[in-house]
């Protein structure tokens, strides 16, 4: 990677969107019309490419682990909590890799935060494709790991319905919010409805937005006008992706 590569381009513009530095161009279905990259001043490049590349090795280590989150998108959200810094919060744990992630990210940048992560109990629970899928016994392992390893000793384990919290979410008052969860178009949405009653500057990434429903849930909340909106166009082939909003 190197100033003028297509993705740092996209993801420096990315950025300046979401930190207020510039109006996106993205159309209403939440796409970037042309296929050039916008054009970003290379310091602002630059920035980004060092930040990014600080995660190097962190990354290939993952990106080793799981196939859950392309490296582009583990470089994008390393970077989200390297600028958004505060209590971080996870809605959809599941296996915990990325809990470790950021964890390890936070540890890297000698940090205090905490990260709270929610999953929830429910057997009979079917995934977005219709599968079925038990989160919470993938979380139970998870959760022994968190406690054998000091590096994720910041993790704050909470078990239940992200529908069902958003009490103790506003307590927490994450700086960045990322959500893996639901994939149903309502469960988004409901889980993007817990933003509007935060009263503090935060950034909400959210996971596989190449899935129509949850990119349709999003783009809902951006039509509000109350959210900065930027699509980082990363999984370009199926369910990755990334998309983030901020409040305006």
């Amino acid at each position: 990677m190197q100033v003028g590569d297509p993705f740092i381009r996209h993801a420096a513009y990315c950025f300046q969107i979401l930190e207020g530095m510039r109006t996106g161009d993205f159309n209403e279905l939440g796409v970037w019309p042309s296929r050039e990259p916008a054009e970003v001043d290379e310091p602002s490049q630059e920035t980004l490419l060092g930040q990014i590349m600080r995660w190097k090795d962190l990354v290939k280590k993952y990106a080793a682990v799981s196939k859950q989150l392309d490296p582009r998108e583990m470089f994008l959200l390393a970077v989200a909590v390297q600028r958004w810094p505060g209590p971080i919060l996870e809605i959809g744990t599941h296996k915990g890799i990325t809990t470790c992630f950021i964890a390890e990210v936070l540890n890297l940048l000698k940090r205090r935060d905490l990260l709270y992560t929610v999953e929830l109990f429910m057997q009979g629970w079917k995934a977005h494709n219709g599968e079925d899928g038990y989160p919470g016994e993938s979380y139970l392992k998870a959760l022994t790991q968190f406690r054998q390893q000091p590096v994720l000793n910041r993790v704050v384990p909470i078990i239940g319905d992200s529908h069902q919290l958003k009490q103790v979410f506003w307590g927490i008052r994450p700086t960045l919010i990322f959500l893996d969860g639901d994939f149903s178009k309502e469960g988004v949405a409901d889980d993007l409805l817990t933003l509007r009653f935060f009263n503090h500057p935060f950034i909400c990434v959210v996971h596989q937005a190449n899935v129509d429903s949850v990119m349709a849930a999003v783009l809902d909340a951006r039509a509000t006008g109350m959210y900065r909106f930027a699509n980082f166009h990363t999984g370009a082939q199926g369910d990755k992706g990334l998309v983030a909003i901020t409040p305006i």
